[in-house]
């Protein structure tokens, strides 16, 4: 009988100190998950080895065209450049043309047309 309780006493140590194992490992991935949750609401408001941006530097930085272009675009990711990204226009599949996608393309809709009558349909 004493070696029954000897042996219960044990497993319930064991538990014991998983549970405490397990509840720092929890303490400790809190403290984590918070911190990265501050910096992803944190605001992005200074540039990298710069300090703060205002518009005007902004402005004068990208230059006098790039203000107000026109189009979508799209900015892919540089392979470790010191520029960042670089900024591109997305064009059309079928035709070339900026502004717009193969989907929309009014040419390929023309020639899915021109397609379309040149069938002749045969009735018997």
């Amino acid at each position: 009988m004493l070696a029954a309780v000897d042996q219960l006493t044990k497993g319930t140590m064991a538990v014991m100190y998983q549970v405490a194992l397990l509840r720092a490992e929890n303490a400790s991935l809190c403290k984590a998950n918070e911190a990265l949750s501050k910096r992803r609401r944190a605001k992005r408001i200074c540039v990298q080895l710069g300090g703060l941006l205002t518009l005007q530097d902004a402005m004068d930085l990208l230059g006098p065209g790039a203000v107000g272009r026109e189009g979508p675009q799209e900015t892919q990711a540089d392979s470790g450049g010191a520029e960042g990204g670089r900024t591109r226009v997305r064009c059309c599949g079928v035709c070339g043309k900026p502004g717009y996608n193969a989907r929309t393309c009014q040419e390929a809709v023309e020639a899915s047309d021109s397609a379309i009558s040149d069938v002749i349909v045969v009735s018997s």
